[in-house]
């Protein structure tokens, strides 16, 4: 989180535009931060989308009309079924530029399966990187937190929030976070 992800998503959603080829952007549905037909980064900078409760739903009336994309923008594709990855291609067989944005890893550190996936079919892939709020060092991993600590591993995986359950952090925050004070006992293996 707090990577730019969105913001590069919008981006190649104004270029597509700006190079006169129609592009579509999708958002989960599960991702209610914002209205349903707006994906909004952090910075503010927004774009209209669609939002699809399931990949059922992610064909639905896209190919029909004179408005069929040529460019896809997926964001937040963690929240999607690991099968995401063929529908990706299913697309890209059609002629469609393909962009999707999402998560490599949740709170826990755990790998998204639906990103890790979609990552090994995509030619490239681009992993942007935020700033820990802790310390200032590149971050790699969410923290959710409740009430101003972390919140326990073995709490609901997937918690739709912003920056008020996630902060960006390094390795080493994270994990000294997680440390109980006083006994230096690790909480959790490397």
């Amino acid at each position: 989180m707090f990577s730019g992800k969105t913001d590069e998503l919008i981006d190649r959603f104004e270029h597509a535009e700006a190079a006169g080829r129609v592009a579509v952007a999708l958002k989960p549905l599960r991702d209610g931060r914002h209205a349903p037909d707006r994906i909004v980064s952090h910075s503010g900078r927004e774009i209209p989308a669609r939002s699809v409760a399931s990949l059922d739903g992610l064909f639905d009336g896209l190919f029909e009309g004179l408005d069929a994309p040529d460019v896809l923008l997926i964001d937040e594709i963690q929240f999607f079924e690991p099968e995401l990855a063929a529908a990706v291609e299913a697309l890209r067989d059609r002629g469609v530029h393909v962009v999707a944005v999402g998560l490599d890893r949740d709170f826990r550190r755990e790998l998204f399966e639906t990103t890790a996936t979609v990552a090994r079919a995509a030619s490239p892939v681009t992993r942007l990187r935020g700033t820990c709020s802790r310390c200032g060092e590149p971050a790699v991993l969410t923290q959710r937190l409740l009430d101003g600590v972390p919140a326990p591993l073995d709490a609901p995986r997937l918690v739709v929030g912003d920056a008020d359950l996630y902060e960006p952090r390094c390795e080493r925050c994270w994990t000294e976070e997680r440390l109980p004070s006083g006994d230096g006992a690790r909480v959790l293996e490397p």
